[in-house]
């Protein structure tokens, strides 16, 4: 009787080792496509019945902190990623997302596979000076190049968007996303954005709440505007006729920001539009539906 009763407590004792050596299992539960056609944006969700906190992710090498929503009883945390027509090629890439929860840490891993996509190519006429600028011009477009890159860099914690996005103006597309250009017959780099058609004077919307980063007059862009809408995504409105906000100032999703314009490098009125996520332009029309 005595063994037997060893045995039990041995048996039982061996069961709570292992019990407590078994992980505990995921709550959190990461929503996100796992195709991806290059240049095209997609959402991630990190979605739990538990408190989250402390939610990053690293995507093509940059890391975000995500903030945490409590929405239909559950706790989430949004982000918009994509990849850049110019700077990123087709392959399977990786998506990583840590965050605190229930007392630990925790990290989920999710291969996305990026899908080549063909574009059509576009051939353009411009003056020689907009396509090679002259000697005298070069440290300015220097200089504009780098307040540009810090400008489309900003990754800032407070999350200020919101989908589906406002579209900016009403006007139809005259160039898409990812065009092959050539300038003058010389190949140049694909085109990073949309351009709407849009009458000289056409207001223009901000197609997200956020804070305006970057104004300027800008030699290819023409008068230009950059606005943060946190998180790393960065929308651009170029070659407008005037500008109507002011660096560091607040501004909600469909308010009138300037008017279009054919300022800079453009051979008509018309608004280019450009949405960047984490530093890398991509396609933002399936964002307005």
């Amino acid at each position: 009787m005595i063994k037997q009763l060893r045995v039990i407590k041995l048996t039982w004792i061996v069961l709570l080792i292992l019990l407590l050596h078994i992980p505990a299992t995921w709550a959190a539960e990461l929503k996100c496509t796992y195709d991806a056609n290059l240049g095209e944006p997609f959402l991630m969700r990190l979605v739990s019945p538990y408190a989250l906190s402390d939610v990053t992710i690293t995507w093509l090498n940059r890391q975000v902190p995500l903030k945490v929503i409590y929405t239909n009883n559950r706790h989430e945390a949004w982000m918009l990623l994509g990849t850049d027509v110019r700077e990123v090629k087709p392959g399977i890439y990786e998506l990583i997302v840590k965050y605190y929860e229930r007392e630990r840490y925790w990290t989920l891993k999710h291969n996305v596979n990026v899908k080549s996509k063909s574009y059509p190519t576009q051939e353009l006429r411009l003056p020689q000076a907009m396509v090679t600028p002259p000697k005298e011009t070069l440290k300015r477009i220097q200089e504009e190049a780098k307040l540009v890159a810090n400008a489309i860099n900003t990754i800032t914690n407070e999350r200020y968007w919101k989908v589906p996005l406002t579209r900016p103006v009403n006007g139809v597309i005259t160039s898409q996303y990812g065009l092959k250009r050539i300038y003058n017959g010389n190949p140049g780099s694909p085109h990073r954005g949309v351009d709407f058609r849009a009458a000289m004077g056409t207001p223009v919307h901000c197609v997200a709440s956020g804070v305006v980063i970057l104004v300027g007059d800008h030699y290819f862009g023409g008068k230009s505007i950059y606005v943060d809408h946190g998180n790393g995504i960065i929308s651009c409105y170029m070659h407008l006729s005037n500008i109507g906000v002011k660096e560091a100032q607040y501004v909600e999703k469909g308010e009138i920001i300037g008017h279009s314009g054919q300022t800079g490098r453009a051979t008509g009125p018309h608004l280019h539009f450009g949405l960047y996520l984490l530093g890398h332009a991509v396609d933002p029309m399936p964002l307005f539906q």
